[in-house]
């Protein structure tokens, strides 16, 4: 068993008229959500996908505790059921990020739908939530999540955009992706009809281990070698100093976009 701590921080960058990231970092349940959208919406897109997803998810892990514990109250398993509960377990909190992504999506939809000024809308979507030392993931867009593990760092997730579908292909470079004249068009986001790409998974999180959620406002500015050399130097810094470090990089290479980070530590 091992502490974590966490630190969330966004930065409008040096470009942008307004702030369209959006983020929460409360009772292990952490997102970034980066919206787009003419006028205001944008950030209306982020804020409020953000607000219906942490209600839905709240709501429906604290109906699953409640459940669980009756459960508990009425029966009393061996160690094959134990090993059954702790995987449907899993499997149920894997559901309750999906239906969460899917409810939030509809809501932002609607939003678009009903205000002429909101239509159109979306936004990028990239959760973690930690129990029990492992990392259940969400994700739609080009946030992302990292993880730097003894000495590497590891993209977890995919960045749904034409240009990620190319690298991804071996069509384009590494280097390429950051001067492509599409690098822009996303293939998923929430706040369409049918979510068209969504990505979920766990993965269990170690000792020292060093995750963070990223805008791409970081990770179109910062090359990954760089982002590595920051955390490689951030053994004995907090969760806070490593964010900041990050976000100053991204400011210091241009800051053409807003900038946000948690990053997450034992």
């Amino acid at each position: 068993m091992f502490l974590m701590e966490y630190y969330a921080l966004s930065d409008i960058g040096k470009l942008r008229a307004s702030n369209e990231d959006f983020y929460h970092a409360e009772n292990n349940l952490m997102i970034v959500a980066d919206g787009m959208g003419g006028h205001n919406a944008g950030e209306i897109a982020s804020r409020y996908a953000v607000k219906y997803f942490v209600e839905h998810f709240n709501e429906l892990l604290s109906s699953r505790i409640n459940k669980d514990k009756k459960k508990e109250q009425v029966e009393k398993p061996n160690n094959l059921s134990k090993i059954i509960s702790k995987n449907n377990t899993a499997d149920k909190i894997q559901k309750i990020l999906i239906e969460s992504i899917e409810y939030a999506n509809s809501k932002i939809y609607r939003m678009g739908l009903e205000n002429e000024e909101y239509s159109g809308m979306g936004t990028t979507f990239t959760c973690l939530f930690i129990e029990n030392e492992k990392g259940y993931v969400v994700h739609v867009g080009d946030s992302r999540l990292y993880l730097f593990r003894n000495s590497e760092l590891n993209l977890l997730t995919e960045d749904h955009t034409f240009v990620f579908a190319l690298y991804k292909k071996g069509a384009i470079t590494y280097e390429e992706m950051f001067s492509h004249p599409q690098r822009n068009y996303l293939t998923g986001i929430i706040g369409e009809n049918d979510i068209s790409t969504l990505e979920c998974f766990k993965f269990d999180l170690l000792k020292d281990d060093v995750a963070f959620i990223c805008s791409d406002g970081l990770s179109s500015m910062v090359y990954d070698d760089s982002i590595k050399k920051i955390l490689e130097k951030s053994k004995h810094k907090t969760s806070k100093e490593i964010a900041e470090n990050l976000v100053k990089k991204a400011i210091k290479n241009g800051g053409n976009d807003n900038i946000t980070v948690i990053v997450i530590k034992n």
